[in-house]
């Protein structure tokens, strides 16, 4: 027991140094590398949202292209919380993030898990191929961007 204890005690350590390793890697970097990857990313979760507008106005494309569509915006979502180190706001680079990011952040995670609980709803419901159900989760994915964008993201 002391032997697997102490293997289990050693993985967890080894865990959180990468953890933190990997966090420390991230703050040190240059605040302007961090915002253009940010705006690309930022930018295929628009491409997909387009996408699958395209599909629910003017029927252009199919399922699958939403599937993938979807698969983009539930990968941006899930990865979005990483993406806002203090030293981005507006004023570095061309950044558009405004600074009650940081001075209101519970409300800034609160609409990040909004984001990420209705882009893995719209994984589900692609998956169903019902257009009409597309379009409604659709639309409580795309609300939670623009509900975001309102308060947190500069002109």
């Amino acid at each position: 027991m002391i032997n697997h204890r102490f293997g289990a005690l050693a993985a967890g350590i080894i865990a959180a140094a990468s953890l933190t390793g990997f966090v420390v890697t991230a703050q040190a970097q240059d605040p302007t590398a961090v915002i253009d990857a940010r705006k690309a990313e930022l930018k295929k979760a628009g491409g997909a949202t387009k996408t699958i507008g395209a599909f629910l106005k003017d029927g252009t494309g199919t399922v699958a292209d939403v599937q993938a569509a979807a698969a983009t915006i539930d990968g941006v979502a899930k990865a979005f919380p990483n993406w806002w180190p203090a030293g981005t706001a507006v004023g570095v680079a061309k950044s558009e993030a405004k600074p009650e990011i940081w001075t209101k952040a519970d409300d800034f995670k609160a609409k990040t898990v909004a984001f990420q609980t209705e882009a893995a709803s719209l994984v589900k419901v692609a998956a169903g191929g019902d257009k009409a159900a597309i379009g409604a989760q659709f639309g409580k994915t795309v609300g939670t961007c623009k509900t975001c964008h309102e308060s947190y993201r500069a002109d």
